[in-house]
């Protein structure tokens, strides 16, 4: 009897010991949320959307900088100059702001920064609806900057963006 109540102790722990291992190790993303979170929408969004000129996107998160709101920026180093529509999409929150910047770049001895220039597009972008965007970008610029907002902070909101020839679909 005294050997069967050992063993039953000495299982009990084990597993509580192991679910509680589990439920301490990270799987997420540091707000609940997978590592993955997204991703097949973003290569569904991508087999949609995109075009020839590139694009990006990705999960709007807080930084310590500026805690309410929500966001995400992709450089895209293209050698666009001319008349463009930029395909964008969100999910997971009502509304995502969307700033387009062309941008120039610098070399110094540190090695290559981005500066922005001019605003060349922006919009509200209605979460569930394709919302395209006319950019006409300078010649001589070395790429563009998407760059997405949402004051919704739960850092499940999505946003993706295509650049396409004007008037395209894809």
């Amino acid at each position: 009897m005294l050997n069967t109540r050992r063993r039953l102790t000495v299982a009990v722990l084990t597993i509580g010991s192991a679910l509680l291992l589990a439920g301490c190790t990270s799987h997420g993303t540091g707000n609940g949320l997978p590592k993955n979170y997204g991703q097949d929408w973003l290569s569904q969004m991508s087999s949609q959307l995109g075009g020839d000129h590139g694009g990006g996107g990705g999960q709007l998160l807080v930084d310590d900088e500026n805690t309410k709101q929500a966001r995400a920026a992709i450089t895209l180093e293209t050698e666009l100059a001319g008349p463009y529509d930029v395909l964008a999409v969100c999910r997971s929150t009502e509304t995502v702001h969307l700033a387009i910047h062309d941008i120039t770049t610098k070399h110094d001895k540190y090695g290559y920064s981005y500066d922005t220039d001019a605003l060349i597009g922006d919009a509200s972008i209605h979460c569930g609806a394709t919302t395209r965007i006319p950019i006409d970008v300078p010649k001589g610029r070395d790429g563009i900057t998407l760059e997405a907002t949402t004051t919704d902070t739960s850092e499940r909101a999505l946003f993706d963006a295509f650049i396409v020839t004007r008037g395209s679909d894809r």
